[in-house]
């Protein structure tokens, strides 16, 4: 992926997270569409790489720390994202002062883009399960501290749950627009990866059970709506 385009994904997603929740739905899909169709171009360039006999893409290992009280909230939502964009591997690891640690393994460019829309996805759950949380809490009102917790947990994995939804979706699209070989383009790639976890100790990322449904339910359709925002902008 070229600077230029690098740079517009990141102007999309730092106009998300500072612009009215509407803007931010379709700025925000308008940058994960755009992070498929780069990812396939990426692909299919580290493909003819291969066949010419020249040094692919490399593989790396993104480590990502969270901290706070929802940090396994965030880094489930990072693990959801790096899943749908369907190229990646997202493993779990543990800090020594408690904090939530989530390894992105893939190609350096499809990495590149899992970590900036993950970190994008942070900002914008808060501020949504905040938003949420203001209209909402009186359901919770005679409720323990730990119930109120987590209801808003669930808020924002069912947010992370629903923007996930949303780039599976998109990228089926995307992917099938595309044709010509696109998905064994894909899934080569995916195996480079799967073959460079093999070796690697690190629990895969997995979901966890117990959330507040009404809240999951609430945070997955924020998450999930950004698609109503997607014809308001160039593809």
């Amino acid at each position: 992926m070229t600077e230029s385009k690098v740079d517009l994904i990141a102007k999309l997603l730092a106009k998300a997270e500072s612009t009215t929740p509407e803007e931010a739905e379709a700025l925000t899909e308008h940058a994960e569409r755009l992070m498929v169709k780069y990812g396939i171009e990426q692909a299919r360039l580290d493909e003819r790489r291969a066949r010419l006999g020249r040094e692919q893409e490399e593989i790396k290992t993104e480590r990502m720390l969270f901290s706070g009280a929802y940090a396994r909230d965030i880094r489930e939502l990072g693990a959801g994202i790096a899943a749908a964009l369907g190229t990646l591997r997202a493993l779990y690891g543990r800090h020594s002062d408690g904090e939530s640690v989530l390894y992105l393994v893939g190609h350096a460019s499809d990495v590149a883009q899992a970590r900036l829309l993950t970190t994008s996805l942070q900002v914008q759950a808060m501020v949504a399960m905040r938003a949420w949380w203001s209209v909402e809490r009186h359901r919770y009102h005679w409720f323990p501290e730990s119930d109120k917790r987590r209801a808003r947990s669930g808020f924002v994995r069912g947010f992370g749950a629903g923007a996930a939804e949303r780039i599976r979706q998109n990228r089926r699209a995307i992917v099938e627009e595309a044709g010509n070989g696109t998905e064994l383009v894909l899934a080569a790639r995916r195996d480079r990866v799967d073959a460079a976890v093999a070796a690697m100790s690190t629990r895969r990322a997995r979901s966890r059970e117990g959330a507040d449904p009404a809240a999951y339910y609430s945070g997955r359709q924020v998450g999930l709506d950004a698609n109503t925002g997607e014809s308001t902008l160039p593809r």
